[in-house]
């Protein structure tokens, strides 16, 4: 197993041309170091993060060099419901960023880049948060997961959730949901 790679290999590998690697290194977008030769040297751990952050498919030889757990933005008003939730979500190995409803978590869900989004007691039809996702083309096939009233569940399914659960709800219960759906949405396209 390689643990560094020259500005070269680490071109092949990203699949661009060795002047672009070495721009990347000057701007910061790519850390290096310098061997006590002079020459750069990319570790493969650093170059594999770099790779996941910009969306570039893994080679199977940097696949287990980067943290891969799953993102979730959690929706919802300030208060315990939505720690709590986080809370959850976090003890259960997923990445979370909490967020407010509306613009707030529309910036919030272009930054992350979700794999999936937990609205927390939102509105019978999830609102502007869940109509901004599903019109949005890269986030559209995103999963939602809602924690939701009884009475709202069948108008939330209806406006995209994948999955709603009643509150109040189990520990562990909200986790395993936000799993499946995202097992569920990397198995095949979303059903309706």
């Amino acid at each position: 197993m390689r643990r560094f790679y020259t500005t070269f290999e680490a071109a092949y590998v990203l699949g661009v041309s060795l002047p672009t690697v070495v721009n990347w290194i000057k701007a910061r977008r790519l850390k290096a170091h310098r061997t006590p030769g002079g020459h750069r040297r990319i570790a493969r751990e650093v170059l594999a993060a770099f790779m996941s952050r910009h969306g570039m498919p893994l080679p199977e030889e940097l696949a287990d060099a980067v943290d891969v757990r799953r993102k979730a933005l959690v929706v919802g008003e300030a208060g315990y419901a939505l720690d709590h939730v986080v809370r959850q979500l976090q003890e259960a190995g997923l990445v979370v960023m909490p967020s407010r409803p509306g613009f707030e978590a529309g910036a919030a869900a272009v930054r992350l880049s979700p794999d999936v989004v937990v609205l927390v007691d939102p509105p019978p039809d999830g609102g502007e948060t869940l109509a901004n996702l599903r019109s949005d083309a890269a986030l559209k096939t995103v999963p939602v997961v809602a924690a939701a009233r009884a009475e709202h569940v069948q108008a939330l399914r209806a406006a995209g959730c994948e999955l709603v659960l009643v509150s109040p709800i189990a520990d562990g219960a909200l986790a395993a949901a936000a799993t499946q759906a995202v097992a569920t949405a990397a198995a095949g396209p979303r059903r309706r």
